[in-house]
């Protein structure tokens, strides 16, 4: 019994990429009911305050 590193690799990758993927979907899902449910004013001011909180 010989375990393929390669293979190993190659999958634990996909995992990786599928999860972050699925993350940044998670995020423009979130964002898009925002925008739907309170409008552009109110998601506009959220991000810049936001950012405006960051820096």
């Amino acid at each position: 019994m010989s375990v393929d590193i390669g293979h190993s690799d190659r999958q634990e990758r996909r995992a990786r990429m599928g999860l972050i993927a699925g993350a940044v979907l998670c995020l423009v899902a979130t964002g898009g009911l925002m925008w739907w449910r309170y409008g552009g004013a109110v998601f506009n001011d959220l991000v810049l305050t936001t950012l405006a909180w960051c820096f």
